[in-house]
């Protein structure tokens, strides 16, 4: 029994270290391991719920002997489950660590999506997924003048943006407007607000 619980309790705290710290792994490393990382979870999962399945068929076959310690890997289970499927108990750290999101746009391609948010102290993240596992995470600092946002990268400038961007209001929507940005490429333009799942 004592085998049996720590390995559950093994699988259970790795499976939820990994889901409730997302916004770090998926920013560092990111990249490639985000699906790697996606299916140690995955695998996790199905783990826990094959052991749940042969801990009731356990406890019918051995009803007559039963005692309420041999519940114990059963409950694990099905809190754990319930942490993950049912989140009630969830909490967010992202905005803890990064700070709260104060404006968010969406940009919505054939093959990519991009999301663009400023945080609190002046802040900003461009998270820009794509074909082949394609998922990069672009951060730094922002200044305001007007309707112009002069992005300082921390490392690496989004080619399809550059680090000077228009907010234009009208159209709610944002728009690259400098020399910096890469040529070859098409500007990426964000509407306000939450992607809306037109492609």
């Amino acid at each position: 029994m004592a085998k049996k619980l720590v390995s559950i309790g093994f699988v259970s705290a790795t499976l939820l270290l990994l889901i409730y710290t997302d916004p770090l792994w998926t920013r560092y490393p990111g990249g490639f391991w985000i699906p790697l990382i996606f299916l140690f979870v995955a695998a996790g999962f199905f783990w826990l719920i094959i052991k749940l399945i042969k801990e009731i068929i356990r406890l019918i076959k051995n009803r007559k002997d039963f005692k309420p310690n041999h519940l114990s890997p059963t409950i694990l289970i099905i809190v754990v489950l319930c942490f993950t499927f049912l989140n009630s108990f969830s909490f967010d750290i992202e905005d803890k660590i990064y700070g709260k999101v104060v404006f968010r746009a969406c940009y919505e391609g054939t093959q990519n999506q991009a999301t663009f948010k400023l945080r609190e102290g002046n802040r900003f993240e461009i998270h820009a997924t794509g074909v082949f596992f394609y998922d990069e995470y672009f951060t730094g600092q922002y200044i305001q003048r007007g309707d112009t946002l002069y992005l300082d990268y921390d490392r690496g400038v989004l080619g399809a943006i550059g680090d000077k961007v228009f907010m234009n209001n009208r159209d709610k929507v944002l728009e690259p407007t400098n020399n910096n940005s890469d040529s070859t490429r098409r500007p990426l333009k964000f509407y306000y607000g939450y992607c809306k799942g037109l492609n």
